[in-house]
Parts: C-alpha cells; structure tokens; sequence
C-alpha cells in the first residue's frame, strides 16, 4: 500500500477506507475483526468521526494490517495572492539613489 499523508483528523477515517477497499474487505467484516459497530466504522470511513476514540481508531488500523507514522512536516508559508508584487530593486535603491 502507499503512504498517504494525513493531516487533519477527519482524513483518517477516509485514507483508511482505501485500504480496506485495497484489501478487498467488506465494512461489516472489518467492523468485525475490528470490533466496532459497522454504522460507526461507515461514518469514520465518511470522516464524520474526527473525534473518534483512540483505541477504536487503532483497533481499525490492526485490523487493516497498517500503520500509523508520525513524522515532522515543515510548515509551508503561505502569502495572500490578491497583494501586488513588492518591487525589491526600487526598495533597495529607493529615493536616495
């Protein structure tokens, strides 16, 4: 399976259905395995459980034969795009030129 990256916590519920659809797995018989409800595990895989409990949530991803990697992600910057471009050469050389 590939890495999918998850940084919300109502994307786990969906990247971990692909899996489960990756291994060909019906939602009742991995709410079985997993021990949860198959109406709680449609509305995780939905993303409507982004408070879900740990416990359930990892019960899921034992069941599935995933894992779960955490790693540090480098905070991107992001600039409004309805500013003007600031011109650094008129900055720089300026009225004092």
């Amino acid at each position: 399976m590939a890495t999918i990256e998850v940084f919300r916590a109502d994307d786990l519920g969906p990247a971990l259905r692909e899996a489960r659809i990756a291994e060909d797995m019906t939602q009742q018989a991995l709410a079985s395995i997993a021990g949860v409800g198959r109406q709680w595990l449609n509305a995780f895989e939905a993303g409507q459980k982004g408070s879900a409990p740990l416990d359930m949530v990892m019960r899921v991803i034992s069941a599935l034969g995933v894992s779960v990697t955490l790693s540090r992600r480098v905070p991107t910057l992001s600039f409004p795009v309805d500013e003007e471009p600031i011109d650094l050469d008129s900055l720089v050389d300026g009225p004092h030129q």
